[in-house]
């Protein structure tokens, strides 16, 4: 197993995927990506109940997230992994899988919600959703 991706999204889940990613590459001597995915959000997003998201607040978001990201890689590399990341905007499930498949993974780490069952039967996991597609194994960290 030499290259493992790491679907991260920022939840206190996203600990978990980073420090099974790191014992992982550490045992196995590999490459970590960390991926992190977004919805594509419409350029402008409002009601009456809140104020909308501007495009100016959208550019402070993308750059906290990558900062975040900077961080997680950083954190990896001074336990001497070879890490890099990547932002994304699209699908979740798909870009996730696509992405596995771009940089050749042998292993997909992910959290899943512990979100109850109508969430589920309508909105659907992300996790199931990966599992159901990928063509290499997928490791699912549990919410505690």
């Amino acid at each position: 197993m030499k290259k493992i991706l790491a679907a991260v999204d920022f939840s206190d889940l996203a600990t978990l995927v980073l420090d099974y990613s790191a014992r992982q590459a550490l045992a196995f001597n590999s490459e970590v990506f960390i991926l992190h995915v977004e919805p594509i959000a419409p350029p402008f997003i409002g009601n009456e109940m809140s104020p909308p998201i501007l495009p100016d607040q959208r550019i402070e978001e993308v750059q906290r997230i990558n900062d975040d990201l900077k961080a997680m890689v950083q954190f990896l590399q001074q336990k001497g992994i070879k890490a890099r990341y990547e932002f994304q905007q699209g699908s979740i499930v798909d870009t996730i899988v696509e992405k596995a498949s771009t940089f050749n993974a042998d292993l997909i780490i992910l959290g899943a919600h512990n979100h109850g069952i109508l969430y589920r039967a309508f909105i659907g996991s992300i996790s199931s959703g990966v599992l159901k597609i990928s063509s290499c194994p997928v490791m699912v960290i549990p919410e505690k």
